[in-house]
């Protein structure tokens, strides 16, 4: 399969309480939340059936609820956030990636605090 060349693909890995998971995720700018597959939350000890909060997804011909619960740490390039909501919803099996890594990881990494502001700098540590 080959990858779009707009697509940037990360590996992430989710901790729990049952241990940790790295999936290929999409860096995706325009996501606001960060999407998992529930299997994911489940394998780390994070049970979406147990969720409280219900994330509403606008589909072609409805609207879906899918469960959002916190993950204990997400780690990824380098990077750590604790606490992190996601929200479980299994993306198409022809993808090739397995979730979306959102804005909502993106804005608690301090290279991307100035995202609104639409500035980038990199430093070298």
């Amino acid at each position: 399969m080959t990858i779009p060349p707009t697509l940037i693909i990360v590996r992430v890995e989710f901790f729990g309480p049952k241990g940790s998971v790295t999936i290929r995720m999409a860096f995706d700018t325009g996501a606001t939340t960060t999407f998992i597959p529930p299997d994911v939350a489940i394998a780390i000890g994070c049970d979406p059936a147990k969720a409280t909060r219900r994330y509403p997804m606008i589909t072609a011909s409805s609207i879906e609820y899918a469960p959002a619960l916190h993950i204990p740490r997400v780690a990824c390039l380098g990077k750590s956030v604790e606490a992190l909501e996601v929200v479980c919803h299994r993306l198409p099996a022809e993808s090739i990636v397995q979730g979306l890594l959102g804005l909502d990881f993106l804005r608690q990494v301090p290279v991307f605090q100035e995202f609104e502001k639409k500035i980038l700098e990199l430093t070298q540590p």
